[in-house]
């Protein structure tokens, strides 16, 4: 009758309700307001139980447990309402929109016994973002009470006196609870937890199970999963999967969340409804706990994916959506090791594959093959290819033919034949401060880990807000074997050397990586002003003598004048440190520019530069089975010897030979990071 009705307000009552004969004057006057206009409206309201000290909801019906719930107004326990007053949910009468009737009937109830009154209040907040509000009376003048003569609710008796009847709707609040529904008690106690999962079907919970678990086993981390229920993945078998007791879907206790699509909405052909009922528990769900990041695997169903986006971006307190694919989830187990902070920041940065290739067909197709077979996070990852003029057929053909399925592929071809130093250093330009630039020579090779080492170090050192490394300024996916700045090139290795702190520790070195390094784009517009004020043909006219560096006579090298610069700000780069000096890339040391050239009269060993990749999963090698806190990681400089990050800047300022004179004790050069000029010179600590 309600739905048929013209009028514009409806006015549903309780048979044992006889209303004062101002309420309904004092009705229609409320929700005619902008602020209640979107609401229901009545005399007597139900706050739903808060959360209790073993972490369980208690029923409604609780007898003398404060956290049970509350009746406003309870004339037994003299609580009045004399303001209005937001609840759960109304009972006995209902004054409302008659456009908003329309909401009871959205999703199918659970169940048509009782509950009517939670219902109607549970989809109004869902769908419709109204909430439901008791008004408050005159204890003086009955005609303004929603209820004269209450006594006959007792005459004959009601719904809540029976045991089945309570457990009825202790399932049904609880369920809506579980769905989004964010009760006073969530109000005014929002939660914080690290990740909420999402799995659409039994087989995305085990897929997603190795990482849940990682999660809420690690100290201090909370998780919780979401599964879809109904036919899509029932509660009870999503539990099974994870080896979890089935009596967890009955629990009244945050862990696993059914949100029963397809059980309420029912079968369609349409994808609106499963669209509306994911986003719009997850929504509440969101709002209600407040994860850093959603987890759930990328071939997930499109509608889902699209409602799990549209819900994470509601959260005004940023919620990330990361997006697994399912054969990286057991590999990315350090998420759990990452502060919520830097979680959040999951998908600011963008890591781009520049590739920078000749004439070389077999080694670039031993590069392509190892960057597809890697293990990546759902990211889109452009790759572009930057050729120089003298390019060949077989080089143009392998690279017009090459599918990458992680982002966009550009291809770059110069008309005039540039070199190393411009191919290399003009392969890359960021085109923000969260893009991040890998550069790769043809004759490199990379681990099916690497981009798992990138991700996982500018989430732990540089989108952490808790951890300041200004002097960071890329991240190598090599670890070299030998000093080779020096001119005897002694051999070198790391585990050795940092056994005392931890044999695989990762270490800050001020050499730059020119074998498979991501650069940072705030040191990387510096560094092209920096070139481009001291780049000279003739390097003994460079300025820049670095104390017993060979690098000082370096002419067609790029990574001199980077060299320069580092030692110069006191900048560093992180390098890898495991067994063997496997890294996240190797370089096969194929003729070309330098090696082997005819003017080069350094001969190379392979042996010295070609080193194992990383085959296995890295997490397990690092110290205590995560990367350190970045206070705890040693630092190098240019001769690997063990400075302080504060002694690398002070021998950079004694040098005084940087693009501005400066204080040769207490300062060095700083720079604009959006145009990479200098501007000033600053005191370091």
């Amino acid at each position: 009758m309600a739905l048929q009705t013209e009028a514009d307000l409806v006015y549903i009552v309780d048979d044992d309700m006889i209303p004062g004969k101002k309420m309904l004057q004092i009705l229609s006057h409320v929700a005619g307001t902008e602020k209640y206009k979107n609401s229901v409206l009545g005399s007597i309201g139900r706050i739903l139980p808060f959360r209790q000290k073993d972490f369980t909801f208690p029923s409604y019906r609780k007898f003398r447990s404060k956290e049970a719930g509350l009746y406003l107004p309870d004339p037994a326990y003299d609580i009045t309402v004399q303001k209005i007053v937001q609840v759960d949910f109304l009972s006995s009468s209902w004054f409302l929109s008659a456009e908003l009737v329309k909401a009871l009937f959205i999703e199918t109830p659970s169940t048509f016994m009782t509950g009517e009154d939670l219902h109607l209040s549970y989809q109004l907040q869902k769908y419709r973002n109204a909430g439901s509000f008791v008004l408050p009376v005159d204890l003086t003048d009955k005609e303004t009470w929603g209820d004269s003569e209450h006594r006959l609710a007792y005459v004959s008796e009601t719904t809540v006196i029976f045991k089945d009847i309570v457990q009825v709707r202790d399932d049904q609040w609880w369920r809506a609870l579980s769905t989004g529904y964010v009760t006073q008690w969530a109000a005014m106690y929002p939660q914080k937890i690290d990740a909420l999962f999402y799995a659409h079907s039994v087989d995305e919970v085990k897929a997603l199970a190795p990482l849940l678990e990682k999660f809420r086993s690690s100290v201090g981390k909370k998780a919780y999963i979401v599964v879809s229920g109904g036919n899509f993945c029932p509660c009870e078998d999503a539990a099974a999967a994870l080896n979890w007791p089935k009596s967890v879907c009955k629990e009244r206790r945050f862990k696993i969340f059914d949100l029963q699509v397809g059980a309420l909405s029912g079968a369609s052909n349409s994808e609106v409804p499963l669209l509306q009922s994911v986003y719009s528990s997850l929504k509440g769900l969101i709002k209600i706990h407040n994860p850093s990041v959603i987890i759930t695997v990328t071939d997930i169903d499109p509608n889902v994916k699209k409602a799990l986006k549209m819900a994470s971006e509601t959260n005004v307190n940023g919620t990330a959506l990361v997006l697994l694919p399912r054969s990286s989830v057991s590999k990315v187990l350090w998420m759990a090791d990452l502060r919520s902070t830097a979680l959040q920041n999951w998908n600011r940065m963008r890591i781009s594959v520049n590739i920078i290739t000749q004439s070389r067909a077999p080694s670039l197709t031993r590069l392509l093959k190892s960057l597809s077979g890697a293990y990546y996070t759902g990211d889109e990852i452009p790759v572009s290819f930057n050729m120089d003029s003298k390019v060949d057929e077989a080089t143009i053909k392998l690279v017009d033919s090459f599918e990458w399925l992680h982002g966009p592929k550009t291809l770059r071809r110069r008309i005039i034949q540039g070199g190393l130093i411009r191919a290399v250093s003009e392969s890359w330009y960021p085109t923000s401060d969260d893009d991040f630039g890998l550069l790769l020579e043809d004759d490199i090779e990379v681990s099916p880990y690497y981009y798992l080492w990138i991700k996982y170090a500018l989430l732990a050192y540089h989108y952490d807000p808790q951890v300041s490394l200004p002097e960071l300024s890329s991240i190598s996916l090599y670890t070299p074997r030998l000093v080779e700045v020096v001119k005897e090139r002694p051999r070198w290795n790391p585990t050795e050397f940092f056994n005392r702190i931890h044999p695989n520790t990762p270490y800050l070195h001020q050499l730059p990586c020119s074998w498979g390094a991501v650069f940072f784009p705030k040191h990387w517009r510096e560094f092209y002003v920096y070139m481009n004020m001291r780049f000279t043909e003739d390097a003994k006219a460079n300025p820049v003598q670095i104390p017993k560096s060979r690098t000082n006579g370096w002419q067609a090298s790029w990574k001199k004048f980077l060299i320069d610069m580092m030692y110069l700000r006191g900048y560093v780069s992180l390098y890898p440190n495991f067994p063997n000096q496997a890294s996240f890339s190797t370089n096969h040391m194929e003729p070309g520019a330098h090696i082997s050239a005819k003017d080069n009269v350094v001969r190379h060993d392979k042996a010295d530069f070609e080193v194992p990749l990383l085959m296995e999963d890295f997490r397990t090698l690092l110290p205590n089975g995560k990367l350190p806190p970045a206070s705890k990681l040693p630092s190098l400089n240019l001769f690997n010897q063990p400075v302080s990050l504060k002694g690398l800047k002070a021998a950079g300022a004694k040098l005084g030979q940087d693009v501005l004179p400066c204080n040769n004790a207490t300062e060095i050069v700083t720079v604009d990071h959006i145009t990479g000029l200098p501007q000033q010179c600053s005191k370091f600590i």
